[in-house]
């Protein structure tokens, strides 16, 4: 039985593995097709598909970006993309500029609260990578630092502390984020994959959307959108059903992901360690069919 995954991240995004660990794990779930679509960031791929002819497990190149749409914040999926596109390569180039910036006034906002961060030590961190929000907390949870927080909270022994928690205490200041996400134009983001021979695609839209938002969709597909990724880890099984019907309506392309990152840490406290325990796709004929654009 085979499986397929069209949402995977690196640790050139936030993930935790790298590309190379990634295919390993992908063979020991019998994965044949994925994507590595690691945010504002395509320097993983090559690596990823080198493994992946290694391992007989096919790489489409992809990419994921964080864009907004009027009031709304929408990831959007690129698939297929031309990894030597000159336009994309700046931008993202740009991107990665710019998210340093924001790890720099993250970090004195950090130390102003009473952590002990060595922002040279930080910045090291490789320029090929996204210098990300988990990579800072990592710092956090180290030493001083660590015991700085479970003072803050105070922790007693096994006591799990979860992610939000530590984000909300210490990277909201006046309902305003101190390491603020990147956000790109929708139209732009749309621009962007297409000019790179791209198959743009909304990502897990139940994260972002309500079913009140359906009036989207008719107006995301005139701007470009072609796909939507109705099966995700994401998703309920009524979100799963929903968005599905909608992308037959609208003759979009429907995808499925896991967003997997890698082993979910321990502290989360949840029962499982990856999403593939409970989420994987088998690869059938229908699928094929459908994903023909994509996958072949």
């Amino acid at each position: 039985m085979n499986y397929i995954d069209l949402h995977l991240h690196s640790y050139y995004s936030d993930g935790i593995l790298s590309p190379k660990e990634i295919i390993k794990k992908a063979k020991e779930e019998k994965i044949s097709i994925l994507s590595l679509v690691d945010h504002h960031n395509i320097n993983g791929i090559s690596e990823a598909i080198k493994e992946g002819k290694k391992q007989k497990i096919k790489v489409i190149p992809g990419v994921e970006l964080n864009t907004k749409f009027g009031k709304y914040y929408l990831h959007l999926l690129g698939y297929r993309i031309d990894l030597k596109n000159k336009e994309l390569n700046l931008f993202l180039e740009k991107i990665q500029k710019k998210i340093r910036e924001n790890a720099k006034k993250c970090i004195f906002e950090l130390k102003k609260q009473g952590f002990k961060l060595n922002e040279k030590e930080i910045l090291t961190y490789p320029s090929e990578r996204n210098l990300g929000l988990s990579q800072i907390v990592d710092f956090l949870k180290k030493d001083e630092n660590w015991e700085k927080i479970k003072r803050d909270f105070q922790l007693k022994n096994n006591q799990i502390l979860t992610f939000p928690e530590i984000y909300k205490k210490y990277f909201l200041k006046e309902g305003q984020e101190i390491f603020p996400p990147i956000e790109i134009s929708f139209f732009k983001a749309i621009s962007l994959i297409k000019k790179a021979n791209g198959i743009p695609v909304l990502a897990h839209p139940a994260q972002q959307l309500f079913w009140k938002d359906d009036f989207l969709f008719p107006i995301l597909k005139k701007k470009g959108l072609e796909g939507i990724e109705a099966i995700s880890s994401h998703h309920n099984w009524a979100n799963i059903e929903h968005y599905q019907k909608i992308a037959k309506e609208l003759n979009l392309l429907i995808t499925v992901g896991s967003d997997y990152h890698g082993e979910l840490p321990k502290e989360w406290g949840f029962p499982v360690k990856s999403l593939w325990q409970y989420f994987k796709i088998e690869l059938t004929k229908e699928i094929k069919k459908n994903l023909f654009k994509i996958i072949n």
